[in-house]
């Protein structure tokens, strides 16, 4: 009897886990789905080149790298984005799901082919583009996105902005999940950080925003700031020097990426993390303090509205002296940090990987065989 061959899937998504300069909450998504799907179908992972980064098997996945490895992040990007179309037209599969990519989103991948393309959003990046380069990258984003029929979204907000677009798409919403934690049992005493953990991007991460709050009561709480992250050499330089204009180089550490186990003690010494950006779709770092029993402070940015509001403090959007005042009263009121603990680990356990990942299995199947949501 002959058999059957696996149905063909590629993931397409410039970012990696490994990549120095990103290895975003995206890239760990795409790996999490890549090594579930696996399973059940012949699949390849198409990321863009990095320093350092090679072809590779893992996990019964295929890595593929395109694009040029020194060009550096940005232009890395641009490359990365441009050469796709051209990469996808020689490719053979039977479904392809495109992890959109800033600063467009999306590379027009349905145009090219009958087959079908999931639209994978884990950020919608024109309106952040426009907001920081004053171009209209939108225009090209809404193009894009009327080309396209099937998608998968984190959240009910981000299918909403996709239905407002395309009205004829079928918008699956399936957020990011997170691995069951064996949570520390380290006594608050010993707790001595207060956490951002993330890309370092002075802009859209707010980290200005949260030096100069932090700056206003650095010598009135007992906890240093610590930033974990990689970025672009220019952002973490620009990140050093604004520290130095506040003066307080001693009261914040700066570790650059951190994984593993590092990063498992880092959440344990952890009394809670600030998450400030100026723009998020789907923030996976919020998941993971959630998980880990620490609350969370935010702008009242929509990006972050998934969060409820009795598992964080969400603050007016971009003013500093706010944002102070919340890590003040957090820092201090140890029944407040309990509250949200707790209400934080209860959702956290109904957003495990195992559910995101049946959800993911499930959809492609259907689109496999023809059908819809």
């Amino acid at each position: 009897m002959k058999k059957m061959q696996k149905a063909k899937i590629v993931i397409s998504s410039y970012d990696d886990v490994n990549n120095p300069f990103y290895g975003g909450g995206g890239a760990y998504a795409v790996c999490e789905v890549a090594k579930s799907l696996a399973a059940d179908f012949k699949v390849t992972v198409v990321t863009g080149k990095y320093p350092g980064s090679k072809n590779k098997i893992q996990d019964k996945v295929l890595y593929k790298r395109i694009g040029i490895a020194k060009a550096g992040p940005k232009v890395g990007q641009l490359i990365y984005y441009f050469f796709l179309p051209f990469y996808f037209l020689f490719q053979e599969f039977d479904l392809w799901i495109e992890s959109f990519t800033p600063p467009f989103s999306t590379s027009f991948l349905q145009l090219f082919t009958q087959k079908p393309v999931i639209g994978l959003v884990h950020m919608l990046s024109g309106e952040d583009m426009r907001r920081k380069y004053r171009l209209p990258f939108e225009i090209i984003e809404k193009l894009g996105l009327k080309t396209y029929k099937y998608f998968i979204v984190p959240t009910e907000s981000v299918k909403k902005k996709i239905l407002q677009i395309n009205a004829q798409a079928y918008v699956n919403i399936i957020p990011n999940g997170i691995n069951q934690i064996k949570i520390s049992k380290n006594n608050v005493k010993t707790k001595k950080n207060i956490l951002y953990l993330g890309r370092i991007e002075v802009n859209q991460k707010g980290l200005d925003l949260l030096i100069e709050a932090f700056s206003k009561i650095a010598n009135h709480i007992p906890y240093e700031l610590i930033i974990a992250g990689s970025g672009a050499s220019g952002e973490i330089n620009k990140l050093k020097k604004i520290i130095k204009e506040f003066d307080i180089e001693d009261k914040i550490k700066l570790l650059g990426r951190v994984e593993g186990s590092v990063k498992n003690n880092l959440f344990s010494n952890t009394i809670f993390t600030v998450i400030p950006s100026r723009f998020e779709t789907f923030s996976t770092v919020a998941l993971e303090s959630l998980a880990h029993g620490l609350p969370i402070i935010s702008f009242g940015i929509d990006g972050l509205s998934w969060v409820p509001q009795g598992l964080s403090l969400k603050v007016k959007s971009f003013n500093s002296n706010a944002l102070a005042r919340a890590m003040q009263t957090l820092s201090q009121n140890a029944a407040l940090r309990r509250r949200l603990q707790v209400a934080g680990l209860k959702f956290s356990k109904r957003n495990s990987w195992h559910k995101s990942l049946e959800e993911y299995s499930r959809y492609t199947y259907q689109i496999l065989n023809g059908g819809g949501v």
